[in-house]
């Protein structure tokens, strides 16, 4: 019940954003597209890539990104944008985490058009190992969900938090596989996969592109989602009780 209400009041805070104009949230898919046409004529030259191979793994990388780099740069305020109704009325404090990132899950939703009309125009091969890419999605979602629970009651209890993740996400985008694809990279350079996000975006992209994710990234992958849920249940059992004083 308090999901299904999450997810609408996700979809009230979308539609409210773009109210009056022609064409509604769409206006993100344009705003990605356009970003994605732009950065693929500079990057493909730079990196001497194949548009046709080139801009697929980008679509996907960038909007993957998006929602990654959204949650984790929202997630120390959502406590304190919620403030008021977290100290007058009783509701399960995941409530609101559920709401700001099912903001994220309809603006990706959204954004997959881009996807579909690139693997499209591009003849992206459409296999069954195509499918894979749901499951890495969904894992992807539920990672950041305990991310985002985590940096939310951090935040609420140091400020600071929202500062450092805005200064730190840029540093993120840049060794993360979003504009490059680690096969591309020289033996060298696997230092990418220390950084956890790489993870997240392959195990979407991949199945995509018509490759089947490697055990290491599912393994990874799942290692954290269990550690990380478990860290997010000990730290809710710890200091939920004292939210309400922190905001």
């Amino acid at each position: 019940m308090f999901l299904k209400n999450a997810f609408y009041l996700a979809w009230m805070d979308t539609r409210a954003r773009y109210k009056k104009t022609l064409i509604g949230p769409l206006w993100l898919t344009i705003t990605n597209l356009i970003g994605v046409f732009g950065l693929s004529i500079v990057w493909a030259n730079l990196l001497n890539e194949d548009l046709s191979s080139f801009v697929p793994s980008l679509s996907v990388g960038m909007i993957i990104w998006q929602i990654i780099a959204v949650a984790i740069g929202e997630g120390p305020s959502v406590f304190r944008w919620q403030s008021l109704m977290i100290r007058n009325v009783s509701i399960p404090i995941w409530f609101f985490v559920a709401r700001a990132l099912s903001r994220q899950v309809i603006n990706l939703i959204h954004n997959f058009l881009i996807v579909i009309g690139v693997v499209w125009y591009f003849n992206v091969p459409v296999q069954i190992e195509t499918l894979l890419f749901i499951p890495g999605v969904l894992l992807v979602i539920f990672n950041l969900f305990w991310i985002t629970y985590v940096l939310a009651l951090l935040g609420a209890r140091f400020r600071d938090l929202e500062y450092l993740t805005t200064a730190v996400l840029p540093l993120l985008f840049f060794i993360s596989p979003v504009i490059f694809r680690p096969d591309r990279l020289p033996i060298n350079m696997e230092i990418i996969w220390l950084n956890p996000l790489s993870y997240f975006i392959e195990v979407v992209r991949a199945p995509i592109l018509g490759k089947i994710p490697d055990h290491q990234t599912y393994i990874v992958v799942v290692a954290l989602l269990v550690t990380g849920s478990i860290t997010a249940y000990y730290m809710h059992k710890i200091y939920s009780k004292r939210l309400a004083f922190w905001v």
